[in-house]
């Protein structure tokens, strides 16, 4: 199924992995979803990671974040410069 959900939140566990040698360690959970307010909720997506990925993942998340406010900023969306043109920062 293909859609977008409207909040996204992570934690460690319950699902663990296997290590080789023995043993084994929590996986992290990215569980994606949308909230009480989403009229149209679609069904609720999960994801196990193992540390090193979503750790990476994180990472990634963060230069993405750095990438689109510095692009929102040289295009002079940053805090609503460009209200009435179709977007405004309390959207």
């Amino acid at each position: 199924m293909i859609g977008h959900r409207c909040e996204v939140e992570a934690s460690a566990g319950p699902s663990r992995g296997s290590l080789v040698g023995g043993g084994g360690r929590l996986l992290v959970r990215v569980r994606v979803f949308d909230g009480i307010y989403c009229p149209d909720p679609l069904p609720e997506a999960y994801c196990d990671l193992a540390p090193e990925d979503a750790r990476q993942l994180a990472f990634d998340l963060l230069a993405a974040a750095e990438h689109a406010e510095q692009q929102s900023r040289e295009a002079g969306f940053w805090m609503g410069e460009r209200r009435g043109r179709g977007w405004s920062a309390d959207a």
